[in-house]
């Protein structure tokens, strides 16, 4: 009973820490200019794809990110405020820190005393600690559209449930139907949530592999099982194997087509390489030289333990080469963003905490201790959440600043500004409910830019000492955002990056900004 109100008690703990370090979040009161738009206006049709057609997109794969999408968006009182997402939000952030906990815990043996079961939960911990002090990850998991928590934790804490619901049917006691029943469906939903979040749950197979070997012993019990208990195993099985195939089957099909992530040619493999070069030149932005010491301390200590003890440690072996996968399976995109190091980042923890609970009890404590000092109490992870922060409320200001114009009948062009930032902007201004008004004077004409390249060249149409910025510019993640009113466009012809010399009243419709267009 110890074991389990300690293990009850990190968790709470480390929960606790997370909640405070994404904290800063509750601030804000709209959706982001970044995946969070694209969930409000498109969600539901999204979630109607997927239920007529298997599939939602044409590029990936990935089912249970849009109907995570849909209930974040669309329940409660969501879109319109956010205590429904931010609460969904949070439950992802427990279901990372429960199933890091519970997968640790199960791969380790049961303590012999009161202080060993106390380390062991210290020490199942250990990996979540690890994940939400990392600056980066921090932001990664208070943003809302973030697919690697819910992949990393869905199938983590799915999967554990569904071992403990094997180890109570490969028991010859009396079997606990009501707990049973609750552990398979529980984590059936929970592991189909994982693995049907993104085609790098594919990565899980050496880590499986691993489960498995090391827990065939258990098996020597199938003979003397009844036949409800074998066909509840069996089916245990074929949920973990099932989605699993489907996903390889879908991605496969994806890849025939000529690309799978974000319009990068898979290449047969050979783009892996430069993908892996790129991740590891960009891991310096991600981590800390601590951090990264972190990972060659789980790799170079689960070497050293299966030396000591003449035995490999089959799942911490498992982790590592999952998280390795992972970093291969991500490098066909091509790019390198944050979150793509979470799992094997989270699973270095792993391989970690069962190396230092293979340890005698006081190394294993010391180790917990020497782990909390070095990234406690994790002040710029917090920072990192401020900053973003202030950015997405930044974006809020600015499509409200849009909503105000658009429904004066202002005329709007917009230059400089990325892809993404466009569409969203267009998007959350056309779902803007104000009351329709004639505010602005026929030739105005007000300007949103980057005062660079294509936002210069789309101020310099402006004629000279007509053109005055609104406001303060808009702190957006991808760089400062001006609002100008022209009050006189200028006669001379302007040449633009893209689109080459143009009359400006010609450069103003070319860039015109259409709500919901």
């Amino acid at each position: 009973m110890l074991r389990v109100w300690s293990l009850v008690a990190v968790a709470v703990a480390v929960f606790g820490f997370g909640v405070w370090l994404v904290s800063p979040r509750f601030e804000i009161d709209s959706p982001s200019l970044v995946d969070d738009w694209i969930a409000v206006t498109q969600g539901g049709q999204e979630l109607g794809e997927l239920i007529r057609h298997g599939n939602a997109e044409d590029q990936r794969f990935r089912p249970s990110w849009t109907v995570w999408n849909a209930l974040q968006w669309h329940t409660f009182d969501a879109p319109d405020g956010l205590v429904g997402p931010n609460t969904w939000n949070l439950a992802r952030l427990a279901i990372v820190v429960a199933g890091l906990m519970l997968l640790v815990a199960l791969a380790l043996p049961p303590p012999r005393g009161r202080v060993e079961a106390v380390v062991h939960a210290l020490l199942a911990g250990v990996p979540a600690l690890l994940v939400v002090t990392v600056p980066k990850f921090a932001r990664d998991l208070a943003r809302f559209g973030t697919q690697e928590p819910l992949l990393v934790g869905g199938m983590a804490l799915g999967g554990s449930l569904l071992v403990l619901a094997a180890r109570a049917l490969l028991r010859p006691a009396r079997l606990p139907r009501a707990r049973v029943a609750t552990l398979l469906v529980c984590g059936s939903v929970l592991w189909l949530a994982g693995v049907y979040q993104k085609e790098t749950s594919l990565a899980v197979v050496p880590l499986l592999a691993a489960v498995a070997v090391a827990g065939r012993g258990r098996l020597r019990e199938w003979p003397s099982l009844g036949r409800a208990r074998q066909r509840l195993l069996v089916a245990i099985g074929v949920v973990v194997g099932l989605p699993l195939a489907h996903v390889a089957i879908e991605s496969a099909r994806i890849a025939a087509r000529g690309d799978l992530v974000y319009d990068a040619q898979v290449d047969a493999g050979r783009g892996v390489v430069d993908g892996l070069e790129i991740l590891y030149d960009w891991s310096t932005e991600v981590f800390s030289i601590t951090a990264r010491r972190v990972v060659i301390a789980a790799i170079v200590l689960t070497v050293l333990v299966a030396l000591f003890r003449r035995r490999l440690d089959l799942v911490a072996l498992g982790a590592l080469g999952t998280g390795a996968l992972t970093l291969v399976l991500a490098a066909q995109s091509g790019v390198a963003v944050s979150r793509y190091y979470l799992p094997a980042y989270a699973l270095a923890g792993v391989a970690l905490a069962l190396s230092l609970a293979r340890l005698p009890v006081v190394l294993g404590a010391i180790g917990v201790v020497g782990l909390a000092l070095v990234f406690l109490p994790a002040t710029e992870a917090r920072t990192e959440v401020e900053v973003w922060t202030v950015e997405e409320q930044a974006g809020g200001e600015l499509v409200d600043v849009l909503a105000v114009l658009d429904a004066n009948g202002c005329t709007i062009a917009m230059a400089g500004v990325d892809l993404e930032t466009r569409l969203a902007l267009a998007a959350l201004v056309a779902r803007d409910e104000r009351p329709r008004a004639d505010g602005c004077a026929s030739s105005d004409v007000h300007l949103v830019l980057r005062p660079y390249g294509e936002g210069a060249a789309l101020a310099s149409a402006c004629a000279p000492g007509a053109l005055e910025l609104v406001g303060s510019p808009f702190r957006l993640a991808g760089g400062e955002v001006e609002v100008h009113r022209c009050a006189e466009l200028g006669s001379a012809a302007v040449r633009d990056p893209a689109l080459g010399l143009l009359a400006p009243e010609d450069l103003v419709a070319a860039r015109s900004f259409e709500p919901g267009g």
